[in-house]
């Protein structure tokens, strides 16, 4: 499971084809594959990892900076 949230957090792909592509890989035998937990199980876990490559939303749009660099035009006059 915790392989399976790395990725989730690390890849771009979708929390289904993580799984899918993890359950190819281990399930040689049908004993393997009856202990590998189902998506089902693990995917509010991979979503949450997921979710942690982002920053919070915030309350408000007061609670927003934006940096100084995009906050200044291509001609040097202050945008916001």
């Amino acid at each position: 499971m915790n392989t399976l949230k790395r990725r989730a957090r690390k890849e771009t792909k979708p929390v289904p084809q993580i799984y899918s592509e993890a359950y190819r890989s281990t399930s040689t035998s049908l004993e393997a594959a009856g202990q590998f937990p189902t998506c089902k199980k693990v995917k509010v876990a991979m979503y949450r990892s997921q979710a942690k490559r982002f920053p919070p939303l915030l309350a408000t749009r007061q609670q927003m900076e934006i940096p100084v660099q995009w906050r200044v035009t291509k001609s040097g006059r202050t945008l916001l």
